[in-house]
């Protein structure tokens, strides 16, 4: 397999990072999960963190970089748009 050559990159995370979200935890302190990036750009429509179960969408009043990301786990199904400063870059080792 060849290493991941980072083209067509256009934000500092981007398509084959990951990173940390806050999430809600009803009676129980929020955690962070991991996510897979799949892809970055500009918006006005995203979730905002800490993320539950049933977020939705919203739209906001202003553009900002979005992420789209698949949280890891059973499921890797579900992409869902979360805003990126809302997100902690995980430094992953190449092996």
């Amino acid at each position: 397999m060849s290493k991941f050559t980072g083209y067509g990159r256009t934000n500092d995370i981007d398509f084959g990072d990951y990173v940390k979200i806050e999430m809600h935890r009803y009676g129980a302190p929020n955690e962070f999960f991991i996510h897979k990036v799949v892809g970055a750009f500009e918006s006005n429509g995203w979730i905002d963190a800490p993320l539950k179960w049933d977020s939705k969408p919203t739209l906001h009043d202003r553009m900002e970089i979005v992420l789209n990301v698949i949280q890891c786990g059973i499921d890797e199904t579900k992409v869902i748009r979360v805003r990126q400063s809302d997100c902690i870059k995980m430094e992953v080792e190449n092996r």
